[in-house]
């Protein structure tokens, strides 16, 4: 009875058998083309994979390796002690930082707890793999000491070129503060090493609590880039300069940690800086919906995320040519800057319907700005770069305002922005703090050129007053036929001369001397007749 159970079984398990083959045959070839489809249905952003050549991490005073939440490295003071060169310095700890609000203590809270005080000069030297600009990023808290009083230091960071920062010092024992350029490092210095020096204010200290120098893509920012004025203009020579990020914001969105950015980058909501929160409004879509392409912006320029996210005009449709939105942000001012904003048209449902003016500081930058014709499709990242000169910088800030076109006959009146970035450019002493270089020369006005230029001032004031003085007394006592006299500066300038006037003179020439009857060579003390011909001879007398 067993060999007939299993006989009669045997038939129908070869059938099931068979059946998951024929559907495993059929499904496989299936599965692997929808997998292919979904592939390319969304761009691959493989090709903007970035590997910094150069990483430099380094945790100053710190006894162990820090990781942070985002999977970098720092560092310990042992394994960076071929890089730091200072012959007095101090390891110093503390067990927590205070709450702040800094965008970045989120992650980099690891960094401030340690630090490390240079009572001489300290040099940091990094071998350089790879030329082009580079990531330099500073860490300061002034940790709580018995002994030392970290808040009260004062000192000077450069470069071998660059003057970063000059006289700094961190006032609130509760400060985090972050320093972040871009510097380029050419190659005649990459074939060497490139140095960073913290030069501690004579009989005193400096502190740095943690410090990186990281390879940026050469992509990331172009030589050139537009003027704010005049309208079209080009500037160039970029990669000679130094930059220090002042503001970075993603525009409508939240705060993105740089373990969400492409480059280690921290973008701050732009809530604090709308001069006027109610005319702008808040759109975003799914990251995924950003299509990057050859023709916009890279994952490297800025994430999906900043893409996804932007801030409209609250009144869409409006027709006031007086409708913007403003984003005001506090620049110091004797410098230029450099400018990038980022836009997405993630609003349109069309193209050709999405049309708006940009201004920096009422400079119209951009008279109509159409990225359908700059894209040929929506939700495409684009950026567009500006300098901003220092002599447009007249009030401690930077406005960039979005408003309508005048007298638009198509699309929509509507503005968007995705993200905004401010950096600071380094000026003529090549510096980001002050008018010193690195060799310590004055770039500015000194004090003995002040005195000089206040006396001569002064000196014209008032000789300018004597003159109107004795002009105004004259005046009062004109004579009263001085209407029939042929020059009336006769009484009101009296110059004494034993010749005829400027008006009676028959010199051939109104200008320079002449030679007189009397032999004297003479001069016109004015080309109007508002004086009399003055002799060398009167001015013997």
């Amino acid at each position: 009875m067993g060999g007939e159970k299993y006989g009669a079984r045997l038939p129908q398990l070869i059938s099931s058998l068979l059946l998951l083959f024929v559907y495993l045959c059929l499904t496989t070839p299936v599965a692997a083309k929808s997998d292919r489809d979904h592939s390319d249905s969304s761009p691959s952003l493989s090709k903007w994979n970035f590997r910094p050549i150069d990483s430099h991490l380094l945790d100053t005073g710190s006894p162990q390796p820090t990781k942070l939440v985002d999977g970098r490295s720092f560092k310990s003071d042992s394994q960076a002690a071929t890089i730091v060169d200072c012959n007095h310095e101090l390891a110093i700890s503390a067990p927590s930082i205070p709450n702040n609000s800094l965008g970045i203590a989120s992650v980099a809270t690891p960094l401030f707890l340690t630090a490390k005080l240079f009572f001489a000069k300290a040099t940091f030297s990094f071998s350089i793999t790879s030329p082009g600009r580079h990531w330099l990023r500073l860490y300061f808290y002034p940790i709580p000491h018995p002994e030392y009083n970290l808040t009260e230091a004062i000192f000077t960071v450069q470069t071998n070129k660059f003057i970063l920062l000059h006289d700094f010092q961190v006032p609130d024992s509760n400060a985090l503060v972050f320093k972040e350029y871009l510097i380029n490092i050419p190659q005649e210095e990459a074939s060497n090493t490139f140095s960073v020096t913290i030069n501690p204010k004579q009989n005193g200290f400096a502190f740095l609590n943690a410090i990186e120098l990281v390879s940026a893509p050469d992509t990331l920012i172009s030589d050139n880039a537009t003027v704010a004025f005049p309208v079209g203009g080009q500037f160039s020579g970029l990669s000679n300069y130094a930059l220090e990020v002042v503001h970075r914001l993603n525009v409508g969105g939240p705060l993105i940690a740089p373990i969400n950015d492409t480059l280690s980058r921290t973008w701050l909501p732009d809530n604090g800086f709308l001069d006027l929160a109610n005319a702008a409004e808040n759109v975003s879509v799914n990251p995924r919906a950003v299509k990057y392409e050859d023709t916009g912006a890279s994952p490297l320029i800025a994430p999906a995320l900043v893409y996804a996210t932007a801030d409209r005009m609250a009144l869409t449709g409006t027709d006031n040519p007086q409708f913007n939105i403003t984003w005001k942000m506090d620049v110091e001012q004797g410098y230029s800057y450099f400018i990038r904003m980022h836009f997405c048209d993630i609003v349109s449902k069309s193209l050709n319907n999405l049309y708006f003016r940009i201004y920096i500081n009422d400079l119209v930058v951009a008279p109509n700005l159409d990225l359908s014709s700059i894209l040929g499709s929506l939700s495409v990242p684009y950026y567009k770069d500006f300098v901003l000169n220092a002599t447009n910088v007249t009030s401690g800030n930077i406005q960039v305002k979005l408003g309508t076109v005048p007298d638009l006959q198509i699309g929509s009146p509507d503005a968007i922005l995705n993200g905004l970035e401010v950096m600071k450019m380094s000026n003529k002493a090549d510096s980001l703090n002050g008018l010193y270089d690195v060799k310590g020369t004055y770039y500015g006005e000194t004090g003995n050129a002040k005195k000089i230029v206040a006396a001569v001032g002064l000196a014209m004031a008032a000789t300018a007053m004597l003159l109107l003085g004795t002009v105004f007394v004259r005046w009062h006592k004109r004579p009263d036929d001085w209407e029939k006299r042929n020059s009336f500066s006769s009484w009101l300038l009296p110059l004494h001369a034993s010749h005829s006037s400027f008006l009676s003179s028959k010199s051939g020439s109104r200008f320079g001397s002449n030679k007189s009857k009397s032999g004297y060579s003479g001069f016109y003390s004015s080309a109007l007749g508002l004086g009399r011909v003055l002799h060398l001879q009167s001015c013997k007398k």
